[in-house]
């Protein structure tokens, strides 16, 4: 009897043990669902969803921009100017559209073409890599030309270039995430030449300016840049077509008449140092000017009439790969706003 009485005791409290435990199941799984929802367990990380907006709320996207949406890469475009279809081609960099952008404008040479330009000087490897916005221009008249000044037969151009680069500029300020106080000009050959009459003409509008075997001819009424404007100049001493000590007969200035009327115009002193030298290539510098602006000179001294570390082009003399080009007037202009 005794032991009966026993094995019913124990079953007993087996039973209450087991209620026991089974009621603490129940009430940790109760917090652990209600702590769940909260997303305060600890250990655990909150839901993906708790995770996504609170990586929202802490890192909004900013965008300075609020010009329309724009194609990455090469667009070839166009705007009226003067009475005339203008035609130009824009290359944006994989970074356009977060922020303002500094813009090059870069003229081609006498009977040439925007898109040859483009493809030669590949300073869209350039763009994409600091992150600038670069647009070729494309010239009228027949064969393709630039309005750039006077030379021995006259105009080198008729059409009114300079009115279309202010509108130019107008379109990009207004449809593109253009930083205004950042434009800048450069050009090869009678580029060179456009990019050196826009200086003098559009002195307010751009930061400064590069040329490269650049074609000087007489403004038209003189230059007369309204402030002082850094300067780079890149020429080859072997250059038979703008050469480097001018030609009198086509009214084509040398470059030390070109360097000269700078260094005047811009209130330097007349004490040079040099800031690169390596191989064919010197580079002298003008840093004690008016308002803390700078002139420099590549001098190449058995360079064409080329586009330094530009693709291959026959018949324009012996192409220098001393220095990269892009990055030279990249790193020249970049350091400038107005």
């Amino acid at each position: 009897m005794q032991d009966s009485k026993n094995q019913s005791s124990q079953k007993n409290r087996r039973f209450v043990v087991l209620i026991g435990v089974g009621a603490s199941l129940v009430l940790i799984l109760g917090l652990i669902v209600l702590n769940a929802h909260a997303g305060t367990i600890p250990g655990m990380r909150q839901s993906s969803t708790n995770s996504v907006k609170s990586a929202i709320h802490i890192a909004p996207i900013h965008n300075e921009c609020h010009t329309p949406l724009h194609k990455i890469g090469d667009e070839t475009l166009s705007i009226q100017s003067g009475g005339l279809t203008r035609t130009f081609i824009v290359h944006l960099a994989p970074s356009y559209g977060t922020q303002p952008q500094a813009m090059v404008i870069n003229y081609h040479g006498y009977q040439n073409t925007a898109l040859r330009t483009a493809q030669r000087t590949n300073m869209s490897a350039e763009a994409d890599k600091a992150g600038f916005i670069l647009v070729f221009p494309q010239g009228v008249d027949n064969p393709p030309s630039w309005n750039a000044g006077i030379g021995g037969y006259g105009p080198t151009g008729d059409a009114n270039d300079v009115l279309f680069t202010s509108d130019l500029i107008s379109y990009f300020e207004h449809d593109y995430c253009v930083d205004a106080h950042r434009i800048y000009v450069t050009g090869y050959s009678l580029g060179g030449g456009m990019a050196y009459r826009i200086a003098c003409t559009l002195s307010n509008q751009i930061a400064a300016f590069a040329t490269v075997a650049g074609a000087f001819y007489r403004i038209p009424g003189g230059c007369n840049a309204s402030r002082p404007i850094p300067v780079l100049e890149i020429h080859g001493q072997a250059d038979q077509f703008a050469p480097y000590n001018g030609n009198a007969y086509l009214g084509m200035a040398s470059v030390q008449t070109y360097l000269n009327f700078w260094l005047a115009h811009d209130q330097c002193k007349p004490a040079s140092k040099v800031i690169f030298q390596k191989a064919d290539v010197t580079a002298l510098e003008w840093s004690q000017c008016a308002k803390g602006i700078i002139i420099q000179h590549y001098r190449i001294s058995d360079g064409g009439h080329v586009w330094p570390d530009s693709n291959p082009t026959l018949g324009i003399g012996y192409n220098s790969h001393t220095i990269d080009t892009n990055v030279v007037i990249w790193n020249f202009l970049s350091q400038f706003s107005n």
